[in-house]
Parts: C-alpha cells; sequence; structure tokens
C-alpha cells in the first residue's frame, strides 16, 4: 500500500518548484493533496499535473502573509478533504540584495512571506491536528540557513529563523503527537531561483560555477526535494523531530573533489 493513503496533506507554495514537486510525490503515495498558493499563480495547471497522479485535489489561493486567509484556507480544506494529517509548509520568496541596498520594504517583504507566513501555516497545521493528536509538519528552510552567501543577508534571516520556530514547535507538540522538522533545499531547479539569473551576462556559465560549488556537481531537481519532504512526513519517520534534513548535495559539509586533495575522477 502506498505511504500516504487515508491521508490529507497540505502543500503551500504548491503551484510550481519544490511545492509542486511535493504535492507530486504525496499524490503518487496515494495522498489527497490541497494545493496552496497565491491566487494568481498556475493553480489550475498544477492541479492538473497532480491529478494525474493519484486521487482527490483541492486547490486554494491564499497569501500565506494573511494570517486570515491561512486559517480559511485550512478550514475549508478540512472540510472538503477531511483532517489534515500532513503539512508541507513551503510557500516562501527569494530576493537578492547587498545588505545596504535592502530597503525597510525589500526586507518587511521577505519577513511577511517567508517568515510570518510560515508561522501562520505551522499555527494552524497545529490547530487542526492537536484535538486528534497526530500529524507531521515540514518546513522549508535552506542551506543559507546554515551557511553564509553575500547578497542575502535578509533572505537568510528568514531561513535561519525557521529552524529555530521549528526546533520549538517540534518541542512543544511532540506531547500532542505532532512531528515537525526542517528541510533545507540546496540549489534547485525552481522558477524562483532561475529567476536569480535574469539580467546575467552568462546565465549558462552562472550556473555552472553554481553547480561547481556542490560535491556532487549538479544541482537538484525539485523532485529530490520533494522526496525527501515526503520521507520526513511520512510513517517512515516516525522518530524524528525537531530537526533539519540537509538535502543539498554536499555542499554545506563537503569539500568538491578536485578544489583540494585527491584529484576528481
Amino acid at each position: 500500500m502506498p505511504e500516504m493513503t487515508n491521508r490529507v496533506a497540505v502543500v503551500t507554495g504548491a503551484a510550481s518548484g519544490i511545492g509542486l514537486a511535493t504535492a507530486l510525490a504525496l499524490a503518487r503515495e496515494g495522498a489527497a493533496v490541497a494545493l496552496l498558493s497565491r491566487p494568481d499563480d498556475d493553480l489550475a495547471g498544477a492541479q492538473e499535473l497532480v491529478q494525474r497522479h493519484g486521487g482527490p485535489v483541492l486547490t486554494v489561493g491564499a497569501d500565506v502573509g494573511n494570517s486570515a486567509a491561512v486559517r480559511a484556507a485550512f478550514d475549508r480544506v478540512e472540510s472538503e478533504l477531511g483532517p489534515i494529517d500532513a503539512v508541507h509548509n513551503n510557500a516562501g520568496i527569494s530576493i537578492v540584495s547587498p545588505l545596504t541596498e535592502t530597503t525597510d520594504e525589500l526586507f518587511d517583504t521577505l519577513v511577511r512571506t517567508n517568515l510570518a507566513g510560515s508561522f501562520y501555516v505551522l499555527r494552524e497545521a497545529a490547530r487542526v491536528m492537536q484535538p486528534r493528536r497526530s500529524g507531521a509538519i515540514v518546513n522549508t528552510a535552506s542551506e543559507l540557513a546554515i551557511m553564509g552567501q553575500a547578497g542575502y543577508v535578509a533572505y537568510t534571516a528568514t531561513k535561519g529563523a525557521i529552524l529555530a520556530m521549528t526546533r520549538s514547535a517540534a518541542a512543544e507538540l511532540a506531547s500532542w503527537g505532532i512531528r515537525v522538522n526542517s528541510v533545507c533545499p540546496g540549489t534547485t531547479k525552481t522558477p524562483m531561483f532561475l529567476a536569480e539569473f535574469d539580467g546575467v551576462a552568462d546565465p549558462e556559465a552562472e550556473l555552472a560555477d553554481n553547480a561547481a560549488s556542490v560535491a556532487m556537481h549538479r544541482i537538484a531537481e525539485p523532485s529530490e526535494i520533494g522526496e525527501a519532504v515526503v520521507f520526513l512526513l511520512s510513517h517512515r519517520a516516525s522518530y524524528i523531530t525537531g530537526t533539519h534534513l540537509t538535502a543539498d548535495g554536499g555542499r554545506t559539509t563537503c569539500v568538491p573533489a578536485g578544489s583540494i586533495g585527491v584529484s576528481a575522477q
């Protein structure tokens, strides 16, 4: 029997990238999936794709930075699909900006979506799961939550906070039978990541340099991150909570072969 059969899962930021990949993986594993994304995102296209791989799919247009919209979205999912068992708290944005050029508006935008939005989703997930004393939540952080990179000071502030929030929520919710973990993706071929190369003189060369900084010498596919999330949401991870799974091809922990010591094969 597929791992997520008879379970209801919610994925935020589900119209593309890692969120869509997670939704596809959940559907293949038998889950009924609610796709949450901003109202102007291509939710219809995402729904059509996910429906080819599994059972019921519900789309909900909601801005995670609006707490009332998040609460209404969770209530709608419970009403139409049933009790929520699993949540991938994934919606987020990236803004590349030097520290001294990061305006209050840019910082506030990142905080509202990445941090406040993640908090609102986490809070609603806990609210609906606590009465049933079960559930699993995975928050999307980033490899930049545990390493630094120029141009991402504000972004890393939000992603580092997600790791701290994950640990505290896991401690608080463990006695309710609810597990909370984070996934820290490395560079991944998502529309958000590729958009960062808009306007670069030689995007292919920049992408190659990025891949060269990874021990596995390549950039991740969204499906590889989605599978990691499904593992953390599944019963296979039943004794894992309060931690983060770094899916970055070794970038934060390994020196790429050939850069020092033994040459690459």
